[in-house]
């Protein structure tokens, strides 16, 4: 037993110098000895095991303190990647990171018809085999493969419980990937991936904690705390579609009246708006608003005080120290975005009003993808 923890001990602390250097790089061997409070010679038998393993170079920096020069440690991009996947009702995209979270590739592929889930995550296997022969990664510096799902996901077990975009109940997605791919795999919430990638790479980067909100054809939100996600009972907390606000509204698909995704999704909007003119495209209704049709800016504002109250909201409810706005309705229409940074402040008393920080997603269409990526190194790397 006492072997057994040593041996876990010593591996935990070759991840936790890896860590460091990478998230500190370039970075001298006397530094990672002050943050780890390690002796200089552990870390050197460390550090001469993460070179003999590939992930780790001497930098051709010179650290410039005070004291004998020391040459710098870096991390090998090389040394290993990982493969984030979106999956919508209409197509892959497909993306490989390295080991610096760095996207070397990416390319989106048309699903033919999604309701035959065997059909697609197949095809979406053997894409993904594709992919890896043609960029040349020999299979064992392939960590996992990580799937962004719009829909409730049992992230335990690796299971689609239920995806209305995708028509899914129960899919064993992990399972199927894992056998067609012979990679390790892992499938969560779309959103929850995006967080990651805002949280790691994008407008929550250094924060402690972050809530990102996504508004399009759904609505969801995901929660980061310290780095992990706050899932709830069964990984759907944020999922902030059918809260209610307003008991008198239209009936939504779950048999509630006046969900949150009653007023605020595409569909909803466009239904509201076809009651005066037959519009085919937010785009169109924006169109209308610019050119001052009273009934399209009486639309914008019933939408955009929807979406300032459920950002107020959650800042009330989680207090993180960012929250992000994603989402096509959010991301692509500046009239909407002037309207809710005007809006958002009258909704808020101190200390939110000045403490608060509220920003855009900056990762737009490879959030997914990236987020995916990186989730599938923290999830599924392990040192030998």
């Amino acid at each position: 037993m006492e072997k057994h923890d040593n041996v876990f001990i010593k591996k935990q602390n070759k991840k936790w110098v890896l860590d460091i250097i990478k998230n500190n790089r370039p970075i001298s061997r006397a530094e990672v000895s002050k943050i780890t409070d390690m002796s200089p010679t552990s870390i050197s038998r460390i550090v001469q095991e993460l070179e003999q393993d590939g992930f780790i170079k001497e930098s051709d920096l010179i650290s410039n303190g005070v004291g004998r020069k020391a040459t710098l440690l870096d991390v090998r991009p090389d040394a290993n990647f990982s493969i984030g996947v979106e999956l919508t009702e209409k197509h892959f995209k497909i993306g490989i990171l390295n080991f610096l979270d760095e996207m070397t590739f990416s390319q989106t592929f048309p699903v033919e018809d999604v309701e035959d889930y065997m059909k697609t995550l197949n095809d979406g296997s053997r894409l993904i085999k594709r992919i890896i022969n043609e960029q040349e990664i020999p299979m064992e510096k392939i960590v996992g493969i990580a799937i962004g799902v719009p829909g409730f996901i049992d992230y335990e077990n690796g299971v689609v419980a239920h995806s209305t975009q995708l028509k899914w109940n129960n899919v064993p997605i992990v399972e199927i990937i894992e056998s067609a791919t012979s990679l390790k795999a892992i499938v969560d919430n779309d959103l929850k991936m995006k967080a990651m990638a805002e949280y790691t790479a994008g407008a929550a980067k250094s924060s402690k904690s972050s809530v990102l909100i996504g508004i399009g054809s759904g609505i969801g939100s995901a929660i980061i705390m310290n780095g992990e996600f706050y899932r709830g009972e069964n990984n759907i907390a944020g999922e902030i579609s059918h809260t209610v606000v307003d008991i008198n509204g239209n009936l939504c698909r779950c048999g509630k009246f006046g969900c949150l995704a009653t007023v605020l999704t595409e569909s909803s909007i466009l239904q509201q708006a076809r009651k005066i003119k037959e519009v085919s495209s937010l785009k169109q209704l924006l169109d209308y608003y610019n050119s001052g049709e009273t009934w399209a800016i009486n639309i914008i504002d019933r939408v955009t005080t929807y979406i300032v109250t459920t950002i107020t909201n959650i800042l009330y409810i989680y207090n993180p120290e960012v929250l992000v706005l994603s989402g096509f309705i959010l991301e692509d229409f500046p009239e909407i975005q002037a309207l809710i940074k005007k809006k958002y402040k009258l909704y808020l008393t101190e200390p939110f009003k000045t403490h608060s920080r509220i920003v855009f997603a900056e990762l737009k269409d490879h959030g997914i993808v990236k987020g995916a990526g990186i989730q599938a190194q923290k999830v599924l790397f392990r040192l030998q």
